[in-house]
């Protein structure tokens, strides 16, 4: 079954940051992945293939309205082994995130908030998570 770890939290708490950085230690701890950044910005929407012979999506977005719905589809649509997605504490993000609960092992992440040092807490937090997949 496919495991989806979910970072969730508030807004502005620094999910989306975290994921980019779960999408650079994977680009660096595998460098013969094939990676396909579907969406490029802010926000990202990348998918891996050939990591540990798994294929991961990750996608940063995760604010009501955004394309969390759409990019879990694509996920699902694609095989994906892993995925990684942010989420917030209540509404429509974790509705449509529990709604993969039926054919998705989910984990949720409670995102850490610092008042300092919030890019090393970020970085922590990504590397528990890369940790937790077995990646």
């Amino acid at each position: 079954m496919v495991n989806m770890y979910i970072l969730q939290g508030r807004h502005n708490t620094g999910k989306t940051e975290t994921l980019v950085d779960v999408i650079e230690i994977l680009k660096n701890k595998y460098p013969e992945a094939k990676v396909n950044i579907i969406i490029d910005g802010k926000d990202k929407k990348v998918i891996f293939t050939n990591i540990k012979g798994l294929t991961v999506g990750i996608e940063t977005q995760g604010d009501p309205n955004s394309r969390i719905d759409a990019s879990l589809k694509d996920f699902k649509a694609m095989h994906c082994d892993v995925i990684f997605c942010a989420c917030r504490t209540k509404g429509k993000t974790v509705t449509t995130v529990n709604s993969y609960g039926t054919i998705y092992n989910l984990h949720f992440i409670k995102q850490t908030v610092v008042a300092a040092g919030f890019s090393a807490s970020n970085m922590a937090t990504a590397k528990s998570l890369v940790k937790r997949a077995g990646l």
